[in-house]
């Protein structure tokens, strides 16, 4: 499994969250490439389909089911994710649980 976790520089979130994923993947005795991908500009945001940091993509795949209606990408800013009708400032363990 190869985990990428996209993030520019400004939103510090995604390191909270690289330690939610490590913790699961310890938890579950699981084994994935962990790579932190920083999105520097909106040029690479548009390119990798960026939509505010941090952006989980287990196997290629952005984990938020969100992301398909996603049109605007942008480097600035933290990503909010709705999940089970409450929103975010990261990913929730749960939802990650459930990529992993």
């Amino acid at each position: 499994m190869k985990i990428a976790i996209l993030h520019n520089k400004t939103c510090n979130i995604w390191r909270t969250t690289k330690g939610i994923i490590e913790g699961i993947l310890k938890e579950k005795d699981l084994s994935a490439e962990i790579e932190a991908i920083v999105v520097a500009n909106d040029a690479k945001a548009k390119e990798r389909h960026f939509a505010g940091s941090p952006q989980i993509l287990v196997d290629g795949q952005d984990i938020d089911p969100m992301a398909g209606k996603v049109t605007n990408y942008h480097e600035s800013g933290c990503r909010f994710y709705v999940w089970k009708d409450k929103l975010h400032e990261g990913p929730p363990r749960e939802m990650l649980e459930e990529a992993i």
